[in-house]
């Protein structure tokens, strides 16, 4: 299914039809629609039906100013609440829509006859298209730049600020089972806390997740790590990459963000691994940069972070990857 097709989505759904984006037939929609209904795994990893409201999903839309008739491109699945946000932005103002995938070398030809006014994808997928540029053609360049997924990490902020100097950039944390909940255009991972109290007036952290109030007034948690420094929060990743090294929790996404500020390193993503003697160990995969030797560059690695992190932390196995973009993108940090 290809986001153009949910074009004829929202038409429907604007004619007062409800709409569910799957193959299941026999599920009960709930009252006061109409709603679209996405496929998700969510914070629990149990697939579900999540029911959005399609007053709502289209309230969240804000045009950017002269983006009317706008070609959009993005990696996002249609299935998923990220494709239908895409897809969504493209319709309200007039404009369309286009599909890119993993083949780099089909998505930059397709950018050099169809040039694009804006994008949307994770950072990671940005990062790997920008990469795999091939010689001799000309750069992107994007009026509007939306990255989500997964957290931005401050370092591929400043690399896509200074690649795109003229591009609007708008950085949104959402989850299809509430939506938009956080949206800024800073580029450091870090957000405003009133864009949060815009959008759930009732939340709060606990023991370091983010947990909001649902409509029975119960607490939900996110799975979703977060920090707050006065008027501003940040994402640190999912409650399921903490880890127990030897009695030690070990926060993975930290690591690799860590990792990525060494010079020389491109990507890095923390894993971890069984062990008979400590419970787990820490492996870090990594990318270097073009033309950094990947062995003196492990070296260096190990030195920094063995510096910066406590002992459980300091990762036991290197592995050099390419770290491609994950299926659908979800809210992994990689």
């Amino acid at each position: 299914m290809l986001l153009s097709s949910l074009f004829a989505v929202f038409e429907r759904l604007d004619r007062g039809e409800s709409i569910l984006l799957g193959d299941e037939q026999d599920v009960d929609f709930p009252q006061g629609g109409p709603w679209i209904g996405v496929r998700s795994s969510g914070s629990t990893g149990v697939p579900k039906w999540v029911w959005r409201r399609w007053s709502d999903l289209k309230a969240e839309v804000r045009p950017t100013t002269g983006a009317t008739g706008w070609r959009w491109a993005s990696p996002f699945q249609a299935q998923s609440f990220a494709g239908v946000q895409v897809a969504l932005q493209a319709w309200a103002t007039g404009g369309e829509v286009v599909s890119i995938d993993s083949q780099w070398d089909h998505v930059w030809d397709l950018a050099q006859r169809e040039p694009w006014q804006a994008l949307s994808c994770t950072p990671t997928y940005l990062d790997l298209l920008l990469q795999n540029q091939p010689t001799g053609l000309s750069p992107l360049d994007p009026l509007q730049i939306t990255l989500g997924g997964e957290v931005l990490r401050p370092i591929c902020g400043v690399r896509f600020a200074t690649r795109f100097p003229r591009a609007r950039f708008t950085v949104i944390y959402a989850a299809a089972e509430w939506g938009v909940l956080l949206k800024t255009h800073r580029l450091d991972g870090w957000y405003e806390v009133d864009s949060l109290d815009r959008r759930r007036s009732k939340w709060r952290i606990e023991q370091g997740i983010l947990e909001l109030l649902d409509v029975f007034g119960v607490w939900q948690s996110t799975g979703d790590g977060i920090e707050r420094d006065g008027d501003r929060v940040r994402i640190l990743g999912r409650a399921d990459r903490v880890v127990n090294v030897a009695g030690t929790k070990v926060h993975l996404d930290e690591i690799g963000r860590m990792a990525e500020l060494v010079p020389g390193v491109r990507r890095a993503l923390a894993l971890a691994e069984p062990n008979a003697i400590t419970g787990q160990i820490i492996v870090l995969h990594y990318s270097p940069e073009s033309g950094i030797d990947p062995r003196a560059l492990e070296s260096v690695l190990a030195g920094t972070l063995r510096d910066q992190l406590p002992k459980p932390a300091w990762p036991r196995r290197w592995i050099l990857d390419n770290l491609p973009p994950e299926k659908n993108a979800k809210r992994r940090v990689s």
